[in-house]
């Protein structure tokens, strides 16, 4: 019987909680919670998408959350790729 595990649920979670940091990073004025915000995103959204791909490749697994995760995790790389050509001077705001 195909279930979920806790790599689907990571593999959802993770970038969940990575985008909302990404917004939320603007308002925080402490500067050494904002490195460690931005080294947290530039960590866990490789993981994220190794967790969904691993979640996808398993039998015993069912692909919902694995797919979300996925494309949660895809997201969340645009998004950070784009604060970097942002801060390069790139990117258009």
């Amino acid at each position: 019987m195909k279930r979920y595990s806790w790599i689907s649920y990571l593999s959802v979670g993770i970038p969940m909680v990575l985008l909302g940091l990404l917004f939320v990073v603007s308002t925080i004025p402490n500067e050494s919670v904002v490195k460690t915000i931005f080294y947290s995103l530039y960590i866990g959204a490789p993981l994220s998408i190794v967790l969904s791909v691993i979640a996808l490749w398993k039998r015993n697994e069912r692909n919902a959350l694995a797919s979300v995760g996925l494309i949660s995790a895809v997201l969340l790389t645009g998004s950070i790729f784009y604060v970097l050509m942002l801060g390069f001077g790139m990117g258009e705001a």
